[in-house]
């Protein structure tokens, strides 16, 4: 037996143990005929070779099941268990603060930019100003006259961004469930998020909700677009 079914198993014991103090002794009780010929029975297959067997099994099995129903029931109770873990990272310095992804949960996360991303609904008199890849990140600016849109694509590894310390931080989460890490500053609004690939952010001097949009056009590219930059 292991040392979960011992544990269940002394536990079990211990509560059989307690209840059976808390019965009422003082009045002998006769028990009728029929109890008595089954516990008869049960006498005769104890002595028989294969009972202990039989019986340390099923008390195990149900030692088993019975912790596995706490264990579901435990880690239901816990938040972070149910919901998306939001894997970012702030660290609040006495003139910055830095922001930085959870890099110790990198499954499905490439080394290198794979497939290049793009703001597919760019709003009116905005033109792609330049394109700058690496191998862990892509930058490209929009510019109309008056504005700019920065989208740039990093691989998990390489993400660190650093803000003053007046920026204002906060979270917000889209009608699809995906989370965002928004920073405000005196100048522009930037949005950071996670796709389960890469992490992408995007930042302009728009306001929030359209910032937002702009991150949720945000789509891979055609592999012939890519090869030709």
């Amino acid at each position: 037996m292991d040392d979960l079914g011992i544990a269940m198993q002394e536990l079990f014991d211990e509560r059989t143990a307690e209840l059976l103090q808390d019965i009422d002794r003082s009045e002998p009780h006769i028990f009728s005929r029929r109890h008595e010929k089954k516990m008869q029975k049960l006498f005769k297959r104890q002595r028989k070779p294969y009972f202990k067997l039989v019986c340390s099994a099923s008390r195990r099995a149900a030692c088993i099941a019975a912790a596995i129903v706490i264990v579901s029931a435990s880690s239901m109770s816990v938040k972070a268990v149910r919901e998306t873990v939001f894997d970012f990272f702030t660290s609040v310095f006495s003139d910055h603060q830095v922001i930085s992804a959870d890099t110790g949960s990198n499954d499905g996360y490439p080394d290198t930019i794979e497939e290049e991303y793009r703001i597919s609904k760019l709003p009116q008199g905005f033109k792609q100003q330049y394109h700058n890849r690496t191998e862990t990140m892509v930058d490209i600016p929009y510019y109309s006259r008056s504005s700019r849109i920065l989208f740039t694509q990093f691989t998990k590894d390489s993400f660190r961004i650093t803000f003053t310390d007046e920026a204002k931080m906060q979270e917000f989460t889209d009608t699809d469930g995906q989370k965002y890490q928004v920073v405000i500053t005196e100048y522009e609004t930037v949005c950071i998020w996670d796709n389960g690939r890469y992490v992408f952010m995007v930042s302009g001097s728009l306001d929030k909700d359209k910032m937002i949009e702009l991150c949720r056009s945000v789509k891979p590219q055609p592999q012939q677009s890519q090869n030709a930059g």
